[in-house]
């Protein structure tokens, strides 16, 4: 690739991991919408190495990036960035707050990016042993549940009963589960002499930490004067319309991008020449028994709605009351396997299937479940609402199984469809009513819509320096 094509892939990297961060915090956050900024930062590597072999298997290496930053994202980091906040004066820490945050962001952004990693390097071939993929996804489920043991429990708050080493004071943590996972990924990297996969590892776990640290620097200048009495964004900040939490994630979003696109750049050339455009991808798996093994894991993920919507019944029926009361810890634990677990070790084997899959139709599923059953609950037609997603989940799906979806289709339901569902959210009948009535001007009224009226315009901004991107390099 040509240095000019290097600059574009790092600038496009930061862009794309800033928007990607930043909406996931506003539309869906946790584990499903991490997969979003990972799906982005497979595809833009897969770009950057210039390969139209590459280019033509792009889904498995968007869906492992997926994948990867999905794991990191069961990391809770509200009540740990609160000991860095001076608002937050019984647990006010800063510097073992920072030290927390540089933890866990580590953790998040090692994992994601070294999945990303060992994509490339088993797909090549020429590094792994089928075994190793299954022996290595398989044991993913036993390896969290020991970290979570280890390092996360006892934990009985109403007890006061907590973990040695603890973040958070009344908020669950997960940090050991992906603390365990890493460091076999590390291993296993070490043992098969995945240079690739260790570096952009390591350039993951820099820009993670660095990413938090600077973004909760930044959250905390926000919200409080500086020494001259005057804030970071002056009168924007008095008005009420910034963000301190938006920019955190953007500057999060952003970091992280340009280590992993940097790590990219360093690491490519060790493996450049084991994915020429004569040479074929590494797969295992027949094309009959991939469908049918993708399509089961496919429907494992819309079943597990069940399991998601057991803490959220009303009334419920004669099936789910037989459950009783079920904590939405345990539905977590009991689904992660479904969508990263099964799905990964299929698409490490060379599921082209379960990539696409995973790159469109999860993607929009994960979206709509948690808008349909959480964010869009007091909606006044939330049934229709409902059926209306359900219906465009069935025509995706339907589509999927027909004949597919493009890339640059793809990178339009990234970008266009998760900004859609946040306009949908913000600027409903009710929500313009009640600002209009109690705005006396225009600019009342603008005002009256709070941190959208900062946030919303850079999210444009992103999203078109995205679409014209995709527009000119990957239709």
């Amino acid at each position: 690739m040509t240095e000019e094509n290097a600059f574009l892939f790092v600038g496009m990297s930061m862009i794309a991991m800033c928007f990607a961060w930043g909406i996931r915090g506003l539309v869906i956050g946790g584990e499903k919408g991490a997969l979003l900024p990972g799906a982005y930062i497979g595809i833009l590597c897969v770009w950057y190495t210039g390969s139209e072999m590459l280019m033509a298997n792009v889904f498995l290496f968007a869906a492992a990036g997926a994948m990867g930053f999905a794991f990191g994202a069961m990391e809770p980091y509200g009540q740990t960035m609160q000991m860095v906040l001076k608002h937050s004066p019984g647990i006010h820490r800063p510097l073992r707050g920072y030290l927390a945050l540089a933890f866990k962001g580590s953790l998040w952004g090692g994992l994601g990016a070294g999945i990303l990693g060992l994509s490339f390097s088993a797909l090549s071939g020429e590094v792994y042993r089928w075994t190793d993929i299954l022996i290595f996804c398989a044991q993913i489920p036993l390896a969290q549940e020991v970290g979570y043991r280890l390092f996360n429990t006892p934990y009985d708050p109403q007890k006061g009963i907590r973990p040695r080493i603890c973040f958070s004071t009344d908020s669950r943590e997960e940090w050991g589960r992906n603390l365990v996972v890493v460091t076999e990924l590390i291993l296993m990297m070490l043992i098969r002499r995945d240079a690739f996969g260790l570096i952009l590892l390591l350039g993951g776990a820099l820009s993670g930490a660095a990413g938090w640290i600077l973004g909760i620097f930044l959250y905390d200048k926000e919200a409080h004067p500086l020494k001259n009495g005057r804030y970071l964004f002056g009168k924007l900040e008095k008005l009420g319309i910034i963000s301190g939490w938006k920019i955190m994630e953007f500057t999060q979003g952003a970091v992280n991008g340009l280590g992993i696109s940097l790590a990219f750049c360093v690491g490519w050339p060790l493996i450049a020449d084991k994915f020429t455009d004569g040479a074929a991808l590494w797969r295992i798996l027949p094309d009959t028994l991939d469908r049918v093994l993708s399509w089961t894991a496919c429907a494992l993920i819309v079943l597990s709605i069940f399991l998601f919507i057991i803490p959220y019944r009303k009334n419920g029926n004669k099936i789910t009351r037989a459950f009783g009361e079920v904590d939405m810890h345990v539905v977590e634990v009991t689904e992660r396997p479904l969508y990263n677990v099964i799905p990964l070790a299929l698409v490490l084997l060379g599921s082209t299937t379960m990539a696409r899959i995973m790159c469109f139709f999860v993607i929009y599923y994960v979206l709509a479940q948690h808008d349909g059953l959480e964010r869009f609950c007091d909606f006044k037609h939330l049934r229709l609402l409902r059926i209306g997603m359900i219906l465009i989940g069935a025509l995706i799906l339907v589509g999927e199984i027909l004949t597919g979806y493009t890339l640059w289709q793809t990178w339009l339901l990234y970008g266009i469809a998760y900004l859609a569902f946040d306009f949908v959210y913000n600027f409903r009948p009710k929500t313009v009513r009640q600002n209009r009535a109690k705005s006396r001007t225009f600019g009342r009224f603008v005002l009256s819509f709070g941190e959208i009226v900062t946030t919303h315009p850079f999210f444009l901004l992103l999203l078109a320096a995205l679409l014209v991107f995709g527009a000119v390099h990957l239709r």
